[in-house]
């Protein structure tokens, strides 16, 4: 059977995490959603889309699918909008004690990536992704994926916790390029010194 992603509007997304007992049952019983965020990557990555889901049993890697996948749009008037959709995380075979992971399909390092911060050349901004992601309660990166799991009755906290790890670590652009000035304005100065015009 093809693997299916129901996508869910604006609308959808706040019904989940205000509970709506109908979406809680869907995705205890394996329904797995996406949905864009009112966060946007800078650069040209567009908005943070969400990606929610049991939690693997046993594993920590979201790893991807190939399969085919279904696009469904929960508040059309058809109540699904069916139309091809790119691949996304697989979520793997749900645990006995589930957790919802919510995860960014990859979208942050690639983010990260195109505004000059690899993770794997530059150590110093590895560890503090690396810090900001275990400062956070239940987060964690596999396979390139930044993650929430939580709780299936705390789906919206974890939501919440989600956006705010995913602006501190987008904020590390600011901290790169204010690091880049601070450099600027020592080299100025110190050429300042060596030419003899600051006084002493």
């Amino acid at each position: 059977m093809a693997d299916e992603r129901l996508v869910l509007s604006y609308q959808g997304l706040l019904a989940l995490l205000a509970g709506d007992a109908g979406l809680q049952a869907g995705l205890l019983a394996g329904d797995r959603f996406q949905a864009k965020t009112p966060l946007t990557y800078p650069g040209r990555l567009g908005p943070v889309v969400a990606y929610v889901g049991l939690a693997p049993a046993g594993s920590e890697d979201p790893g991807r699918s190939d399969a085919p996948v279904l696009r469904a749009t929960l508040d059309s008037p058809a109540g699904f909008d069916r139309q091809p959709a790119p691949p996304e995380p697989s979520l793997g075979e749900p645990s006995a004690d589930p957790m919802i992971r919510i995860s960014d399909g990859g979208g942050l390092i690639k983010c990260l990536s195109e505004q000059g911060m690899d993770l794997e050349i530059d150590m110093i901004i590895s560890k503090t992704v690396f810090h900001a992601v275990k400062e956070c309660e239940g987060a964690g990166i596999a396979a390139g994926h930044v993650y929430v799991d939580t709780p299936p009755e705390d789906v919206g906290a974890g939501f919440w916790r989600f956006i705010q790890l995913m602006g501190e670590v987008m904020g590390l652009r600011h901290a790169k390029y204010k690091d880049a000035l601070v450099q600027l304005e020592r080299r100025r100065d110190a050429e300042s010194d060596t030419l003899g015009l600051r006084p002493s």
